[in-house]
């Protein structure tokens, strides 16, 4: 009788103890998410992602430039067009607008330093900047780049 009960019991903690995940469960479904389906922040001002962009960076729209120009309503814009800001040549001459992808690759620490991603965008291997930022993570980038989108 007492080895019928260790039976159970075995089983039990031999299962438990198994290192063997079962697989994730996927639904599938024929719907397509929509961009109303997505989930908008509200920011009141900038996130705490932003703490080293803020110092050379003004985000308010009629707000005065810093070290670095004005970055409201940045999304969308051809490179080098803040009034009262004098850009690298690089900048200056530039032909690229700052979509989202093009931001992402200048904040990004996983592209490099910004030199190195003006000299991919501008195509001018020699294209300097004076931007001394180094890169967000992945998940810290994506929140600079939603509220960016919100500034228009």
């Amino acid at each position: 009788m007492k080895k019928l009960f260790f039976i159970p019991l075995f089983i039990l903690l031999f299962t438990a103890c198994s290192k063997e995940e079962e697989p994730p469960l996927i639904i599938l479904t024929n719907e397509v998410a929509t961009d109303k389906d997505k989930k908008k922040t509200v920011f009141t001002k900038p996130p705490k992602q932003m703490r080293h962009c803020t110092p050379c960076h003004n985000f308010k729209k009629e707000g005065k430039r810093k070290i670095g120009p004005n970055l409201y309503g940045i999304v969308g814009k051809k490179v080098g067009q803040a009034e009262g800001f004098r850009y690298s040549k690089a900048f200056a001459e530039g032909e690229w607008t700052w979509t989202r992808e093009n931001i992402r690759l200048i904040i990004s620490r996983s592209t490099g330093a910004a030199t190195e991603v003006v000299k991919t965008l501008s195509g001018d291997p020699s294209a300097k900047t004076n931007m001394k930022f180094y890169g967000a993570g992945d998940s810290d980038a994506e929140i600079i780049l939603d509220y960016l989108e919100t500034l228009k």
